[in-house]
């Protein structure tokens, strides 16, 4: 039992370091990539990454990133080590940008279906 729960353990530690040990590119990353490789950068500061990156042609070092509304101390420290100015992954894997995309229609559907079931009988 103790052998079990030491290999769990193992795995799962491997199977998170696994995501966050990619480096990407500040300067090329598309926000999916930035949403998914970088721990606690989410859509919306993936995409206030890309916008400040568009805004200001690129990044000069990876500090700039401070400058990006929603990136502070805290989200800098936790990604600084994941990021470079000229080389990484640029994109994500194709399968957790399809996951996305389906959550989100998903996410809709289901407002839809609550706002008709909120609707008064006629």
């Amino acid at each position: 039992m103790k052998i079990k729960s030491l290999f769990l353990a193992t795995l799962l530690s491997v199977a998170s370091f696994s995501v966050s040990a990619e480096t990407v590119n500040l300067n090329k990353a598309d926000a999916a990539a930035l949403d998914y490789y970088l721990s606690g950068v989410g859509e919306v500061r993936s995409k206030e990454i890309v916008k400040y990156r568009d805004e200001h042609k690129k990044f000069k070092s990876i500090e700039e990133v401070k400058d990006v509304k929603g990136i502070g101390e805290v989200i800098y420290n936790k990604i600084k080590s994941s990021l470079s100015l000229t080389s990484g992954v640029v994109s994500a894997p194709a399968k957790a940008i399809k996951k996305e995309s389906t959550n989100k229609s998903d996410t809709s559907k289901k407002t839809t279906e609550t706002k008709a079931s909120k609707l008064p009988s006629k």
